[in-house]
């Protein structure tokens, strides 16, 4: 059984952050609505992180709720803040207090959102012809850095996506991701 978190406050605050953007993508919701519940979510964040003095993790808010915190920065339409708080997540990972699919899926984000080719392969492009990956760093390697973080291999995770993804807000004008929830 899971240890209590030492904050379930604040993981209670970051639970309902996603439950707000699940509430905004609902059909027929202004997509002014979707970036205006973003931002806030951002601001909640980073007072979370804040008053917790780090990302907050597992033993901090609990696993779903540090999952949350993730989903909130891989959202995020303010990339400043993105930067800041990749490196917390990194050292949150490296302690074993927040989990490496939540990494790769904002190293990718983050990556992309600065134009540059991704490390793990979580983000796609739609196209006239289906999805199509963003480009990746070294991408004979990619497996290979993957397992480094316990995920399973390109090309399951590929199959998941390409067989039911929900496309992510674009991280600015003209690009857009596709990531299944949960997928990582």
């Amino acid at each position: 059984m899971p240890e209590q978190p030492e904050r379930p406050d604040l993981g209670l605050d970051l639970l309902r952050c996603k439950w707000r953007v699940d509430e905004a993508t609902s059909p027929g919701t202004p997509a002014a609505r979707l970036a205006g519940v973003r931002r806030e979510n951002t601001e909640i964040l980073a007072v979370i992180i804040t008053a917790g003095r780090g990302w907050p993790g597992h033993r901090l808010v609990g696993e779903r709720a540090a999952h949350a915190a993730a989903l909130i920065a891989v959202e995020t339409p303010d990339l400043a803040f993105q930067d800041r708080v990749l490196p917390l997540l990194n050292e949150a990972v490296r302690a074993g207090d927040a989990d490496a699919k939540d990494l790769a899926l904002l190293t990718d984000r983050n990556f992309v959102r600065h134009r540059r080719p991704q490390m793990f392969g979580t983000q796609y492009l739609p196209g006239q012809h289906g999805l199509t990956l963003y480009p990746c760093i070294a991408p004979g390697e990619l497996d290979w850095r993957r397992q480094a973080l316990g995920l399973e291999p390109h090309a399951e995770y590929d199959a998941r996506i390409r067989g039911g993804h929900t496309l992510l807000a674009p991280p600015e004008p003209g690009l857009r991701t596709a990531l299944e929830p949960g997928a990582l």
